[in-house]
Parts: structure tokens; C-alpha cells; sequence
């Protein structure tokens, strides 16, 4: 890109993903800075063949110095900051270069889509990524670092791109695998210790207690975060859904109720909150409401303009809430009709696949088969299927099915 741009990141043992992570970006960026904490793979060896400039140095554990070692390496006016569990979408590269040929900002935010195993579980957040080479911009924190208050204090432009970076690291083999668990909650700890005013942080460490099942310090970590943050601050509707989120967690659905019929009044838009009051009222039974806060999630759709969403709250997901929520009460022909059009939205989607073929549990591969054509095409059908690792055996005999039957000459 003319020498423009720069990769800039830190590694450890990221054989796995490395590979993926340089081939999605080698054509777009002008050269790479690696800096390595101590890989004892091929971590290093993958990186050097793709040209990259590796730095090695000694864990500091902090992960915003480790950072900051590569940007002091970097010598092109724009840098782009990746972890090596991330991939850059190959349809999204025309944005990124225009976004650094004809730059409208200083910096810009780009959206991580993190996936997991299962889709109504994917999530996206909009992260600063792609930023001015400057002295002056350099990561803070010794855990979930960011650049966003050394860009606020130099008066740099910051504005959101439409840019995907695939996210691999919260699949579950990997997090448990890594132990990245523990390492963030003690690294988080030790921050807040030090920085007891900082509400970002807290608001980090209240998810790390939510994740652990440690609903009470959760609780006092989300509340603190939310006396220091600001009215403003883009963090505090993520800190509030926490807070209503850790309520529900610790037994507390009512109060949760109450929080987020709140937090709507300030940001009516944000769909994840009304989301989040259906995923309580289905816990309740109260069926009624829950399906009036889904009707309003699809007419809401996705949120924009706020930093975290869950992916599909405004869509499929919503969709596939409404359901379950009719097959709670045995309206098996209302339910099937919603799952379908989840399916239709998302293909990939798979947990409303299953609940397709539950539903259907007992009746010949090719009813099934008809039965999802009514919310696809045959070739979008096949593909899904081949996209998915471990197929169950209905799934390896309905594809074979839909092979045969685009072999079929009527068809």
C-alpha cells in the first residue's frame, strides 16, 4: 500500500492460528512488527516466513507495554494492531484501503466478531485498531489495553469503520486451553488495585467475576464502575447491561427487570437490553412479555452506534427466542415458521437447525429436507451443511439427500 501501512503485534506459541491471521492481511500491509513474550513453537519460524520483522522479549506481564514495544518499531504513517487469533475479512479489504489512502479520522474503530460455538452466542465490539503512527499514541493497561485516552489527550479523530476482524479466541477449547480465564482475572485484580477510579477496568473485571460464577464481587465491581463512569462515557450502556446481566446471574431477575426498564429509558435503541428482558421473562414464564420484548428487538433490529452487541439480538436471534417461546406453549406450526425464518436471516444458525429437525423427530430425511427449502436454496442448504465440523448423523444423511438431489435431472 505504498508503504503506508504496518502490522503491529504481540505473540506466543500461535502456531495454530499465526498462519490465517498474516495470509488475511499480507497483501494489504506494507510490512510487519511481531514481538515475541517467549514462543517455544514455530511460532517465530511462521512469522519470519511471511516476511515479518520479530522482536523478542521477556514477558513484562502487561500486555499494553508488550504492545507498545512494537509500535516504537513501526515506520509507516498507519499502523493496524491484530491478535493472531484474528483474521481480517478478504471482502472488507477494500475498506481498509481506503481508509488509509483517503483517511477521514486519526484513528479508527473496526468491529471484532467473535464466534463461539454456538451462534447465538457470537458477539461483536467495536475496538481501536487502525491508528496514526505516533509517539504519543501508545497502549494503557496491563489487560484489555487501548489506545482510546492517549488519542482523546492528543486530540487525534476517532470515527467507526466497517471493517471485520474474525475473532477465533473466545472458542471454548481455545479459552479454557490458554487459561486465559485466571491470567485476565489476576492481571485485571492487580489493575483495578492500583487504579481504583478506573471504570473501565472495573467494568472488565465485573465480566471476569460473571464469568467465573463469582456473582457478588461481580456485583460490586459492576457498581463501582458504574459511580465512575460517566453519563457520556460509551462504556457505561455496556456497564449497565452487565449490571442487569450479574443481577439475573445472582438470583435477582425482578431487580435485573427493573434495571434495564431503566437503562431503555436512556437508551431506548439499544437492542441488547430489550433482548436481555425477554431472555429473563422466558426464565419466568411469562410468555406474553416475553414475546412482546422480541417483537420489539425485530422492530429495533441491530444497534448501532454502540461499542458491544450480541449478533442477531435485532435478528435471527430474537427470532429463534420467539420459538421457543411458542413451542413452550405447544404451537408447534407458530414455532417452526419463526425458526425458519431465523434460518432464513442466518443459515449458519445452527442451534435453530436442531430445533428444525426436533421438531420434525421422527419424519423422513426428505419432509425434513422440503421443510428447510422453504427458508433456503438447495445450494445455500449444502453449503451450510459442509461448513460445519462433526455432523450428526441426520445431518451427513440430509446432505447426502440434498447432493443426490441436485443430481436429480427434473431438478
Amino acid at each position: 500500500m505504498n508503504n503506508l501501512l504496518t502490522l503491529a503485534m504481540i505473540v506466543k506459541n500461535e502456531e495454530q492460528f499465526l498462519p490465517q491471521c498474516l495470509a488475511s492481511v499480507q497483501n494489504v500491509v506494507d510490512d510487519m512488527v511481531i514481538v515475541d513474550t517467549g514462543s517455544t513453537d514455530r511460532t517465530i519460524e511462521i512469522a519470519q516466513s511471511f516476511g515479518a520483522r520479530v522482536i523478542q522479549i521477556d514477558w513484562p506481564n502487561d500486555f499494553a507495554q508488550a504492545r507498545n514495544v512494537g509500535l516504537g518499531a513501526v515506520k509507516t504513517p498507519w499502523v493496524l494492531v491484530m491478535d493472531a487469533d484474528e483474521e481480517l475479512v478478504a471482502d472488507d479489504i477494500p475498506v481498509l484501503e481506503n481508509a488509509i489512502k483517503a483517511p477521514t479520522a486519526d484513528a479508527y474503530n473496526v468491529r471484532i466478531v467473535s464466534v463461539m460455538e454456538r451462534a447465538e452466542d457470537i458477539s461483536e465490539s467495536y475496538v481501536t485498531r487502525i491508528f496514526r503512527s505516533h509517539p504519543a499514541i501508545r497502549f494503557e493497561g496491563a489487560i484489555h489495553e487501548q489506545v482510546f485516552y492517549a488519542l482523546s489527550r492528543a486530540h487525534q479523530n476517532l470515527v467507526s469503520l466497517n471493517l471485520r476482524l474474525i475473532h477465533k479466541g473466545y472458542l471454548s477449547s481455545v479459552f479454557v486451553a490458554r487459561n486465559k480465564a485466571q491470567r485476565n482475572l489476576k492481571l485485571l485484580e492487580q489493575h483495578v488495585e492500583k487504579n481504583p477510579q478506573d471504570g473501565y477496568m472495573l467494568w472488565q473485571l465485573s465480566q471476569s467475576y460473571d464469568g467465573a460464577s463469582l456473582y457478588e464481587e461481580a456485583l460490586q465491581a459492576i457498581q463501582r464502575a458504574l459511580k465512575v463512569l460517566s453519563d457520556d462515557n460509551p462504556i457505561r450502556v455496556l456497564a449497565l447491561n452487565s449490571y442487569a446481566r450479574i443481577l439475573f446471574h445472582s438470583g435477582k431477575p425482578k431487580k435485573a427487570l427493573r434495571s434495564l426498564d431503566q437503562s431503555l429509558g436512556f437508551h431506548p435503541t439499544y437492542t441488547d437490553f430489550r433482548y436481555l428482558e425477554g431472555t429473563i421473562l422466558m426464565e419466568l414464564k411469562q410468555w406474553a412479555e416475553a414475546h412482546k420484548a422480541f417483537e420489539d428487538c425485530l422492530q429495533l433490529g441491530e444497534p448501532q452506534g454502540f461499542l458491544m452487541t450480541e449478533t442477531g439480538v435485532g435478528g435471527f436471534k430474537a427470532l429463534y427466542r420467539l420459538a421457543q417461546i411458542e413451542l413452550a406453549q405447544n404451537r408447534s406450526k407458530q414455532g417452526l415458521a419463526y425458526l425458519l425464518m431465523a434460518i432464513r436471516i442466518q443459515p449458519s444458525y445452527r442451534s435453530a437447525w436442531h430445533a428444525v429437525a426436533s421438531l420434525l423427530q421422527g419424519t423422513p430425511i426428505p419432509q425434513l429436507f422440503h421443510t428447510l427449502l422453504l427458508a433456503i436454496p438447495v445450494n445455500t442448504l449444502i453449503a451450510t451443511l459442509k461448513s460445519w465440523p462433526a455432523l450428526n448423523a441426520d445431518e451427513q444423511h440430509l446432505l447426502e439427500y440434498a447432493e443426490q438431489y441436485v443430481l436429480t435431472p427434473q431438478n
